[in-house]
């Protein structure tokens, strides 16, 4: 796993890295090397998610879980954070997301860490 991110976040310990971003692609944890069995939580970090009509959304799947995004609940550099408990994700374990909005939405990156499990 990379080191932990020295840029946007230091602080707070977000790995805004490769091996933890999330794409507009299927893809199974087994690729992204970590088991959401050993998870707690989950935080999902969208970075730079913006539209035209302000109304930008990711929707993410994770582990069968749904979670929204919102441009509405961004911060001033466009960065919206969720949680979201290990327990509830299933043997699903892919994850993807799907951006929506009226006028063009975009998004720097999806990502997610496993915050609070011993294998984060």
């Amino acid at each position: 796993m990379a080191a932990r991110s020295t840029g946007l976040f230091p602080r707070e310990a977000f790995n805004l890295d490769s091996q933890l971003e999330i794409t507009t692609s299927t893809r199974g944890f087994n690729d992204h090397g970590v088991t959401l069995a050993s998870a707690k939580t989950i935080r999902l970090t969208a970075v730079g998610l913006t539209s035209g009509a302000n109304d930008a959304t990711a929707t993410v799947t994770i582990g069968g879980e749904t979670v929204v995004l919102d441009q509405a609940d961004a911060d001033p550099n466009g960065v919206v954070i969720a949680h979201i408990r290990g327990t509830l994700c299933d043997a699903n374990n892919d994850v993807i997301y799907v951006l929506g909005g009226t006028s063009t939405p975009v998004c720097g990156g999806v990502f997610f860490e496993l915050v609070d499990g011993p294998r984060r």
